[in-house]
């Protein structure tokens, strides 16, 4: 079936394999649920962030050419909802969050000490409905992580049919045999969180071979150094137990009851886009205006405006992000924390 080009908001990543597509008359359903009705597309309404675009290969035979002038960053978001633009925001939020003082590192992690896996599912096996920006959601960040002085031989990125329930595994095994003291290691995911009877969470691979909640947490309690754990899903907050420490650092898309939303003229989901792209490499999260934008205050930001341009979606509602564990927030993807 020809799926129609969503206007806003699309429910993504969802516990329940759900796709909705707000504003459109029909919804595409994995089976596991059944359909849900879509907000009237008269109340929609575009948000003004632009996102950064797609990097280029370069050619490989042909010198490495002048970088444009870099263009002025795209304006912050406006305080209101994307989903229902009359709403009073700051009644609901409060004004958007200022500078607080975010405790530095004592020491930072040097490039040969950071490592990341990073996982996207895209495109699913039927009879799972795909995600509209999970696989860029990776690609972006391992982007972004490269720009920031990262080596490319140590970030893992698994999309779309590569992640299989074995090789998710053997990620995560792989990501915690190299963290030890003196390291920074990084674990994104976005896709689809299944839910088992509202006991239990899995991420969810391509082939169905779901890995739980339980297995994560057993294989990054493995990880020794510092570790910041990021998940782009519905119900991702579901992720929380046993994972947030004073060295681990926990952030979700929304809590363990609520769904994540993509937004699909990005081509990523609401969290990834807000957090990694605007917040981060466009500097919009740099609340104190020092040129140096910290996770703190990037997780801030992303965590207000993630609410306030979905704070009237139907019938899911917003979402709301989640960060909890380590304190020490004043550390940029530059310089993270060892």
């Amino acid at each position: 079936m020809t799926r129609p080009t969503p206007p806003w908001l699309v429910a993504g990543a969802s516990s329940l394999g759900l796709v909705l597509l707000v504003g459109v008359a029909s919804q595409a359903v994995s089976p596991d649920v059944a359909p849900a009705t879509p907000a009237a597309a008269e109340r929609l309404g575009e948000p003004s962030p632009t996102p950064s675009a797609e990097p280029t290969p370069e050619p490989a035979s042909e010198p490495t050419p002048e970088p444009p002038p870099a263009a002025e960053p795209a304006p912050p978001p406006p305080a209101r909802n994307a989903a229902t633009p009359d709403l009073d925001v700051s009644s609901v939020l409060g004004p958007p969050p200022g500078p607080q003082p975010d405790q530095r590192p004592e020491r930072t992690a040097a490039p040969r000490d950071r490592w990341a896996l990073l996982v996207g599912v895209q495109d699913y096996r039927p009879p799972t409905v795909d995600t509209i920006g999970s696989a860029k959601d990776v690609r972006f960040i391992a982007d972004a992580l490269v720009a920031s002085g990262w080596r490319a031989d140590q970030i893992r990125v698994l999309t779309d049919e590569q992640v299989t329930g074995r090789a998710l595994r053997e990620g995560l095994a792989w990501l915690a045999e190299r963290s030890r003291p003196g390291t920074f290691a990084l674990f994104h995911y976005s896709g689809h969180v299944k839910q088992h009877g509202g006991q239990s969470e899995s991420l969810w691979p391509v082939d169905r071979d779901f890995v739980r909640d339980r297995e994560v947490t057993a294989a990054l309690s493995r990880a020794t150094g510092k570790l910041w754990v990021d998940i782009a899903g519905c119900e991702a907050a579901s992720f929380l137990d046993g994972i947030p420490s004073d060295r681990v650092l926990f952030s979700g898309s929304s809590k363990a009851v609520e769904k994540s939303y993509e937004y699909p003229p990005w081509g990523m989901s609401v969290w990834t886009g807000l957090l990694f792209d605007l917040g981060l490499r466009q500097g919009q999260a740099d609340a104190d205006g020092d040129g140096r934008t910290t996770i703190g205050e990037a997780l801030r930001w992303s965590t207000y405006y993630a609410q306030a341009i979905t704070l009237g979606q139907e019938p899911h509602g917003r979402q709301t992000p989640q960060v909890a564990g380590d304190p020490v927030l004043g550390w940029t993807l530059a310089a993270p924390p060892a």
